[in-house]
């Protein structure tokens, strides 16, 4: 155990660094938490089919294949990460606000590719700041992150709250002041490393591409991703369906990540006892269970007590993998390596899975696209192991 698990105090600017990730976090995820619960309702509120939805929650995302790996990449090479962080950022919250005038499914489609591409590598360049933090400091990610979770709680049920789902501009001009203003202020203020030796980013990826746990690796975020892009794209409008308002749409969102932040809150004590391969695998488990278990939810209430489950997941799953991405990452190659995860599992993996489920939405409701979700979780799970199994041979 470190000695910051101890409660040995940290040095000043070390102490100030982690608060400053915890607000980063819970205004990132709030942001999101702002516009993720009632965007694709405002969509279906423009008029456009759940096909049409599909295909504009999958394009963007694909964005990402491009955006995490360019912005993760010139952060390495050129060392950039906060201007590159601060640049994100700012044209994000000014690009949220095109929204408000823009109608029609070609312009909105323009508007949420140039989004996506300053909005993705966000959270890959905070998540590899913060790591290079607390394996210093001793620190928890998860104790970090759970920030992230608490500020889509607070901001999705707050917001649930107060909207109506006929008049939702507000939501975003939330997005835009938050990632705009106050995240690109908090973007100068989030210590990151720089390392001192020269970065061989094409090295790097070669090293990378030689694991076979990492290639499985990569391809179960893909799957999950396509999971997670039919259950966050499709939740709110299945509560609709199932004869559930605007606040029971923002309780569902804020239910499924308030259970993120017990798990998150255990921090490197709980996580420090399994292998990150390990709690991977059972956040896919779980995310396998907990969304056959809300395909079958017959009410509003049923689905809101159901993604209490998805929460747990979640937390255990997302702070394994971004330790599995951290500890294989290549010296220098922090962010490329979590650049490299966002873009398998919210570009290629939500792009997919988003035109995957609104064809299956139309086809068969939302029950139909829960339970999609889970076999595509179960499949992720599979080719993980498979993986780690090759590897397994490889050593002996």
């Amino acid at each position: 155990m470190s000695s910051a698990s101890y409660g040995v105090a940290l040095p000043d600017a070390d102490r100030r660094g982690l608060v400053v990730a915890k607000i980063f976090y819970f205004v990132f995820w709030g942001a999101l938490g702002c516009i993720a619960p009632f965007f694709n309702i405002y969509l279906e509120r423009q008029g456009l089919s759940g096909v049409q939805i599909g295909w504009l929650g999958s394009v963007a995302p694909l964005i990402a294949l491009i955006a995490n790996p360019f912005w993760g990449a010139l952060s390495d090479r050129w060392q950039v990460h906060t201007w590159i962080l601060a640049l994100c950022t700012l044209a994000a919250g000014f690009i949220s606000l095109l929204f408000i005038p823009v109608t029609g499914f070609w312009p909105l489609m323009a508007v949420v590719i140039v989004l996506f591409f300053f909005r993705s590598p966000i959270p890959a360049i905070a998540d590899s700041a913060v790591m290079a933090m607390v394996n210093r400091t001793g620190g928890s990610y998860g104790r970090q992150r759970m920030w992230g979770s608490l500020g889509f709680v607070v901001a999705s049920y707050g917001l649930g709250r107060v909207v109506t789902v006929d008049s939702l501009d507000l939501i975003f001009w939330l997005q835009g002041l938050l990632l705009g203003i106050i995240l690109f202020i908090l973007a100068f203020m989030l210590p990151i490393e720089r390392f001192s030796g020269r970065v061989n980013i094409l090295g790097g990826m070669r090293t990378l591409g030689k694991q076979p746990s990492y290639i499985g690796f990569l391809l179960a975020m893909v799957l999950s991703g396509m999971g997670s892009a039919g259950y966050i794209n499709f939740l709110g409008l299945h509560v609709l369906d199932l004869g559930g308002n605007g606040a029971q749409i923002g309780l569902a969102y804020a239910a499924s990540a308030a259970t993120e932040i017990p798990i998150m809150f255990m921090g490197a004590r709980w996580f420090a006892r399994y292998a990150h391969a390990t709690l991977v695998t059972v956040g896919l488990g779980a995310f396998v269970l907990s969304w056959v278990i809300v395909g079958f939810a017959p009410t509003p209430a049923a689905v809101i007590g159901g993604v209490m489950l998805v929460g747990l997941g979640f937390g255990t799953f997302w702070v394994a993998a971004v330790g599995f991405a951290s500890e294989r990452a290549p010296a220098g190659m922090g962010a490329t390596a979590q650049a490299t995860l966002g873009a398998a599992q919210a570009g290629l993996g939500w792009g997919l899975g988003a035109i995957l489920a609104g064809y299956v939405w139309d086809w068969a409701g939302g029950s139909a696209v829960l339970w999609t979700s889970a076999g595509l979780a179960l499949a992720a799970l599979i080719i993980f192991r498979a993986g780690l199994r090759m590897d397994s041979r490889m050593g002996e």
